[in-house]
Order: C-alpha cells, then sequence, then structure tokens
C-alpha cells in the first residue's frame, strides 16, 4: 500500500486506504497542489533548505518535502527548551543539530530555521543543494512584527507587548532586522554580534554559493528554478496567515516608522536586492548607504 505523509506541526498523519481524510486534511492535501509522479529521479543531492522567518517558507518547505522527503527540521521551542536545560546557548544547539543532520546520509532534505554555517558544510560542500528564499525586508519585519504582537499562543519567542514605535527602539528590532545577515554570514559569532563589519559582504558570498536564492515577490520563478533544475513538478501552496489580517503596509505606515524602518533593515536591504531580480520601484533603496 502506497503511503504519503502530511507534517501538521509535531503531528504525522499516515494517510492510507483504510484512513478517511477530516476536511481540513483534504484542503491542506489540495493546497499543497504538488505533483510529483512514480518514475521522476530523486536529485543527485541532498537538499538543505534555510527558512528565514515570515518569507512565506512554511508553504516552501511543505511543497519541497512532497517533492524531496522529509523533512528532517528543528522544532525551535524543543530546542530552545534543550539549550535552557543543558545550559548552552541556543544558536550553539541549533549549529549542531543542523551538524548531526549533515552527517546524517540517511536524510535527504533538511530545513529549517537554522543560520548557514560553513563550518558544518565544510569539506562536504558538493553532496548538497542549498536553497533559500527571501523577502522585502521592511515588509517582512512588519509581518514578523505582527505575527509575535497578535499570535494567540507564541511558542518559541516570548510576544511583542508594545506599539510599533516603540518596539523599533529596541534591541529586539535590531536583530529582526538583520535577520538575512545573522542567518547567512556563515559564523555564529558574527550572527551573535549587534554590529557586523564586514557581515553583508560575507552573507552575499556565502549566499551566492547557494543552488536556488528565491523571493516571496517571485514565486513563480522560484517554482520554475526547482522545477528546471531537478526535473520535477513544483508549486507552492499557502500554509500560514498572519493573525492579525489587514495590517498597515509599510506605505501605510507614518514616517517616522517608515524612516526607521529603513535604518533598521539596511544590512538586510542589500541582501535582498542583490538577489531580488525585479526590486519594486516604490520601494527603491538605492539610496541607502552602502555597507561593505
Amino acid at each position: 500500500m502506497r503511503r504519503a505523509l502530511l507534517t501538521l506541526g509535531n503531528e504525522v498523519l499516515t494517510l492510507g486506504n483504510e484512513h478517511v481524510l477530516k476536511p481540513f486534511d483534504l484542503k491542506l492535501v489540495r493546497r499543497s497542489r504538488v505533483s510529483c509522479s512514480a518514475d521522476e529521479a530523486p536529485p543527485a543531492k541532498r537538499i538543505a533548505f534555510f527558512h528565514p522567518p515570515k518569507c512565506g517558507g512554511s508553504s516552501v518547505r511543505h511543497s519541497l518535502s512532497m517533492v524531496f522527503g522529509g523533512p528532517s527540521r528543528v522544532d525551535l521551542a524543543s530546542a530552545y527548551a534543550a539549550a535552557r536545560t543543558l545550559g548552552i546557548g541556543e544558536m550553539e544547539l541549533c549549529e549542531g543539530m543542523l551538524a548531526y543532520f549533515v552527517q546524517r546520509h540517511d536524510v535527504p532534505f533538511i530545513s529549517g530555521h537554522f543560520c548557514y554555517s560553513r563550518r558544518v558544510f565544510a569539506g562536504r560542500e558538493d553532496e548538497f543543494d542549498l536553497i533559500t528564499i527571501l523577502r522585502n525586508p521592511l515588509d517582512r519585519m512588519l509581518s514578523h512584527y505582527y505575527f509575535a504582537r497578535f499570535k494567540p499562543a507564541p511558542d518559541h519567542f516570548a510576544p511583542v507587548d508594545c506599539e510599533l514605535p516603540e518596539y523599533l527602539l529596541t534591541d529586539r528590532a535590531r536583530l529582526w532586522a538583520t535577520t538575512f545577515t545573522r542567518m547567512f554570514v556563515g559564523e555564529i559569532e558574527a550572527t551573535k554580534a549587534l554590529h557586523m563589519g564586514t557581515a553583508v559582504a560575507d552573507a552575499i558570498d556565502n549566499l551566492s554559493r547557494f543552488a536556488i536564492v528565491g523571493t516571496l515577490e517571485h514565486l513563480k520563478e522560484f517554482e520554475e528554478a526547482v522545477q528546471q533544475r531537478y526535473k520535477t513538478r513544483f508549486s507552492i501552496g499557502h500554509l500560514r496567515k498572519n493573525p492579525k489580517a489587514g495590517y498597515p503596509k509599510f506605505s501605510d505606515q507614518p514616517s517616522q516608522v517608515r524612516d526607521r524602518l529603513m535604518e533598521l533593515c539596511q544590512e538586510d536591504i542589500a541582501i535582498y536586492e542583490r538577489f531580488s531580480k525585479q526590486p519594486r520601484p516604490e520601494q527603491s533603496f538605492g539610496d541607502l548607504p552602502k555597507v561593505a
């Protein structure tokens, strides 16, 4: 009997002929819209999908897993609890778990909110195709704020309990605004620092070695890149929605908020523009100070 695995949060549903799908399950199956024929060959390399928060990565991960199997991924709430139990840093624990998955030859698809680590992949670069998807940093930052502010039951991070202008003055906002820079700089110590020096250039250099770097604003191009590289049918559904529907977008924010967002996000903007094929003209960042 052929079986398919659907991962829903921490639960795995095994679907076979003897099971009847609930309406909610059927929606997920239809929404994925991914179809693969049995004679499609698996990729020659293992896949590692790096998932920046609030970039549509949950939908991408689900669709990729339907093609490549898996994924082996980290539940951040459990990982952070384990780090506290052991008295070690959360980022160090996640790097260790990434290294563990890389060492396991029976894991074809790795996915999670991992920071890319050069030393984890050192000497094994030829075994992997690295994939990620980015998003306009201003949009990503606002999505992240409203998600944390209004999510009914926060899990691996503390809820945000202040208004946007106040929040943008916090160190936490500075951390979230440099998500791409920290995630792809390649070194844990640089990731933890607030002032990162050449981190932007290092992140761009690392991302330039990825097999596919997509953007949320150009999902069709991302889908086509996956299809062409792996000779498989592939499309992306939509799994998660922001709990604050209709929140004010960048253009609707007060001028002081827009200015602060531009200031905070300039490192990630430099990375995003390097890999975005068609930056939107109403949000051109060419006048920002250049970051090494």
